[in-house]
């Protein structure tokens, strides 16, 4: 058997494996002589045929048997020597090899394989990250997001007027020139700035100040650079909206919000809150750090990916995120607008994911870092009561659909950030307001799409290799 090895392109390698007609000959000698120590031939007991009768009823079966046996017998071994590490299955069809008769046979396939690359001192990784403090300001807030929860929408009376943060439901009618952008019947919307099919409207409250049930108000509005479509940047819109109801918050008092969250009075209300919002800076903190160690992997270790892998795995996150869009309500025709934008988003995650996959799949190697089964056992149980759900039955289904595998594959992925972390040169903790909850965009009216971008991640699914 002689093999070679050539590269075709990063991560791609060509095997071509040949046999002479001597090898051929032999391996098919070997098997006639099987079976004429056990073929049945009509006319003759078991094992007593003749041999030219046993290679001509059998001469066709045994040619195909013979080529699909050296072709993964030669593969096997062919891997073993050369010591390459293949990525997925490889597309090897023995019915499309030809193999003359009495050889010799010949053939070739293409291989991705694991990328190779050199590991850095990862010893003292610089992580200098902000720990994000919590104020009484962020108390307070988190004390009137708490009191707004526990409210209720009560109808505005017909003479009322609609004030800040009141929802609106309303026909709302948006107009470009001629072209008619939107014109949607009964939408819910806040009194407050939004966005409307990619349009901000940053003055929408001041719009329906004041406005009665039964009452139209129209307003002239610049559309801004940042629209979704571009064909409207930089135009004049005109939006017109009809209000047929209006709902307010009825927020309720210190006693009502005491009963409701079993606190007596409202300084221990605000030690919870306080708790609570240490414990998720804390949280936030570690998760800051931990990005900011992968994020010097990925600038300190450069190697190119497989490209079918890297295409495969595209293909997964894009589905994984059109998945979510659409369980989230967003119609398709919204989807299908951004497709383009959600597609190159996706790609440039999925290439981020599997490089770290990588990059942390080798140093787990070299430091022995292992995800144990107990470790395993613990978070199907934590999923599981999550979940609501049977642990054993959750764990059978993991099994059934491979889940698990990328389960244990993603706990020592974090296991290896961790030790990784531990072994960072940490910066002093600067103090910050980073705890804050930042000023987000405008709410987002009935129905509009969520940022393209939004895709967590799924558990399982970067592809095991």
């Amino acid at each position: 058997m002689d093999v070679k090895v050539e590269t075709v392109a990063p991560c791609k390698k060509r095997l071509s494996i040949s046999f002479s007609a001597d090898e051929v000959k032999a391996k098919m000698d070997e098997r006639f002589g099987e079976l004429e120590r056990e073929a049945q031939v009509p006319g003759f007991r078991p094992g007593r045929a003749p041999r030219r009768l046993v290679e001509k009823r059998f001469r066709d079966a045994v040619r195909d048997e013979t080529r699909a046996k050296l072709i993964s017998e030669a593969f096997d071994k062919a891997l073993q020597e050369q010591k390459l590490q293949v990525i997925g299955e490889p597309d090897v069809d023995p019915e499309k090899i030809e193999m003359p008769e009495g050889g010799p046979l010949a053939f070739s396939v293409d291989l991705e394989v694991r990328p190779e690359f050199e590991l850095p001192d990862y010893v003292g990784i610089p992580v200098n990250v902000e720990q994000p403090t919590v104020t009484d300001q962020d108390v307070a807030r988190a004390l009137e997001n708490l009191r707004e929860s526990h409210g209720r929408l009560d109808e505005v009376p017909a003479a009322g007027a609609a004030r800040e943060n009141d929802i609106v439901t309303g026909d709302v009618a948006i107009q470009v020139g001629d072209l008619v952008v939107l014109d949607r019947q009964n939408s819910r919307m806040p009194v407050a700035p939004v966005a409307i099919e990619g349009i901000r409207l940053e003055k929408f409250n001041e719009l329906l100040a004041g406005a009665a049930v039964g009452e139209t108000r129209t307003a002239r509005v610049a559309i801004g650079q940042d629209a979704e479509k571009e064909d409207l940047r930089g135009k004049e819109a005109e939006v017109r909206v009809k209000v047929n109801r209006l709902e307010r918050v009825a927020l309720p008092d210190d006693a009502a919000l005491l009963a409701a969250t079993d606190h007596e009075d409202l300084d221990a209300l605000k030690r919870t809150l306080r708790r609570e919002l240490e414990g998720r800076s804390d949280q936030v903190f570690r998760e800051r750090q931990e990005q900011a160690v992968q994020q010097w992997l990925l600038d300190n270790v450069k190697f190119d990916l497989p490209a079918e892998l890297a295409e495969r795995h595209a293909n997964n996150v894009l589905q994984r995120t059109v998945g979510g869009l659409r369980y989230r309500g967003v119609p398709v025709e919204e989807i299908e607008k951004r497709l383009a934008d959600i597609r190159g988003a996706s790609t440039d995650r999925a290439a981020r994911e599997l490089k770290l996959m990588f990059i942390l799949d080798a140093i787990g190697k070299k430091e022995n870092i292992e995800a144990t089964d107990a470790e395993v056992d613990a978070r199907v149980r934590f999923m599981a009561a999550q979940y609501r759900r049977r642990d054993d039955r959750l764990r059978e289904e993991m099994e059934a659909d491979g889940s698990l595998v990328s389960l244990r594959s993603q706990i020592r992925e974090d296991k290896v950030v961790r030790v990784l972390l531990e072994k960072a040169k940490v910066g002093p903790a600067r103090q910050g307001d980073a705890a804050a909850s930042p000023a987000g965009p405008a709410p987002a009216a009935e129905g509009a799409p969520p940022p393209a971008a939004e895709d967590p991640r799924a558990e399982g699914q970067v592809e095991s290799t």
